[in-house]
């Protein structure tokens, strides 16, 4: 075999390529070229999705796929129930049904690559992220502290809406990635991940500044969602911590550690939310000094109050708690009375919201020509409950919840994980099941949420066959044929 042919059905290459190439298209003026690359890298996940089912039965061999695969037919069948739409809607609505299909069966599906070393490329997608992500924060800073900011086309660079979003396209993006930052620099210190890698330690001054620069652009970036995601990350860890060392409890432990649990996590709300407010306090005092510093020769009062009026806070210009999301999710109610069953599907929302409402999906003008495809309704539940209807969200459900289930219950029976990354990966895509509550996450949307956290999921599922290695001896019978049990 050729090593262009080799290189093609590299389904771990494409994996990696792919993730990066999301990365890239969240920075600024990196966007299109990233975008266009993005669409070559597609039509080559779609080319490995069949390829891998047809010679190694990956739908099959993938843990609750039955859910999986039913969930993609059910989409499909949603776009062909809505073939009198636009043709432009139609093939957005047929590109997310691949796009889901492509999560699920390629980056979920990684633990039915059996030779793969997963923790290599855990390794690989890891320091690609703390590296980039550090050198990123760093030039976003020193570009902030020089009050370099300026807008091309719709980049509004250094400052968005008088918050600080760096290299990044805008401040939730970059509030993301730096929570995910944190979460690789946390896995890349565990030693068993490091051993069965195989690679050498990234080092801890590369670490320790890449969880500081991303603190720091995390606080100013004011991403409200993003903290969620980093709280809430804390906060399962710290459960773990306290319930994952032994397998079995008393009655007065369970209420003891509960307790202490709690406690924690209000400590650790209210800390965040307090170095939060200190930390763009001092900046906006940091960088009025620096500003006063090249208006000293000037004693006019108007020179003085514009000073005063370009100095950023780094705070949202909407004070309202939901951002205006509680209007989004009321309208995402009637449109979903709409096609309670089988769902409008992804590339309808933007039509029906223009038909039903006379202003339109609320936030979908801010979109501009994108506006068909970016609409969403800032709620990952909400949006497959829609997209999707009662039967997708069902299949959806079963899904999560077994998988949930099944991996909380080996996470807090094997106490010998505090130098493994599972505890790690299970705090986050449990704190990310409720950023989701808030953001565009889960399911429909190509962007870099969505295939990192079914990038862990993936990671993740590989601990179920060293944990359930059994289910794969066990069969059920289905319409006359039998299949493993995995499968439900």
């Amino acid at each position: 075999m050729s090593k262009f042919k080799k290189a093609v059905l590299d389904t771990s290459l494409f994996r990696r390529s792919y993730v990066i190439c999301l990365f890239c298209s969240n920075i600024s003026f990196v966007l299109i070229p990233a975008y266009l690359v993005l669409i070559f890298l597609f039509f080559w996940g779609v080319f490995l999705m069949i390829y891998n089912e047809r010679k190694y039965h990956t739908v099959l061999k993938t843990r609750y796929g039955l859910w999986l695969l039913a969930f993609v037919l059910s989409s499909l069948l949603t776009v062909v129930t809505h073939l009198a739409s636009s043709l432009l809607y139609n093939a957005y609505n047929l590109i997310m049904v691949l796009h889901l299909a492509m999560c699920f069966f390629v980056f979920y599906s990684v633990h039915t690559e059996k030779h793969l070393n997963f923790r290599r490329e855990l390794y690989s997608v890891c320091r690609f992220i703390v590296y980039c992500s550090t050198v990123l924060g760093i030039l976003g800073l020193a570009f902030l502290m020089a009050e370099i900011s300026f807008e091309v086309l719709w980049f509004k660079f250094i400052i968005f809406e008088n918050r600080f979003d760096g290299m990044f396209v805008n401040p939730n993006q970059l509030g993301f990635i730096a929570v995910v930052a944190i979460f690789c620099s946390h896995m890349l210190l565990k030693k068993d991940f490091i051993a069965i890698s195989g690679r050498e330690r990234v080092s801890r001054i590369w670490i320790g500044s890449c969880v500081a620069v991303n603190a720091i652009s995390l606080l100013l970036c004011d991403s409200n969602g993003a903290m969620v995601l980093m709280i809430g990350y804390a906060i399962f860890f710290v459960i773990y911590k306290m319930f994952g060392s032994e397998s079995k409890f008393s009655v007065k432990q369970i209420i003891t550690k509960s307790a202490a649990c709690l406690l924690a996590g209000l400590v650790i709300v209210a800390a965040v939310f307090f170095v939060r407010n200190i930390t763009q306090a001092g900046f906006v005092q940091i960088m009025k000094a620096t500003s006063e510093s090249t208006i000293v020769s000037s004693d006019s009062l108007t020179d003085k109050i514009a000073h005063d009026e370009a100095v950023v806070t780094f705070e949202h210009e909407n004070k309202n708690l939901d951002s205006g999301r509680f209007k989004l999710w009321k309208q995402a109610a009637k449109m979903f009375l709409e096609n309670p069953i089988m769902g409008i599907g992804k590339g309808n929302i933007y039509e029906y919201g223009n038909r039903m409402f006379e202003d339109g999906i609320k936030f979908s003008k801010g979109y501009g020509a994108l506006a068909p495809i970016m609409t969403d309704f800032h709620n990952g539940y909400i949006t497959i409950l829609v997209c999707s209807g009662i039967i997708g969200f069902v299949l959806f459900c079963i899904f999560g919840l077994r998988f949930f289930k099944h991996i909380t219950m080996h996470v807090f029976r094997d106490g010998s994980l505090k130098e493994s990354v599972l505890p790690c990966m299970y705090a986050f895509i449990c704190s990310y099941a409720i950023y989701s509550c808030f953001e565009v996450g889960l399911l429909y949307n190509v962007n870099f949420m969505v295939i990192f956290f079914w990038l862990t999921l993936g990671y993740t599922s590989c601990f179920l066959v060293k944990y359930e290695p059994d289910r794969e001896l066990g069969t059920f019978v289905l319409f006359g044929k039998t299949f493993r049990r995995g499968l439900l």
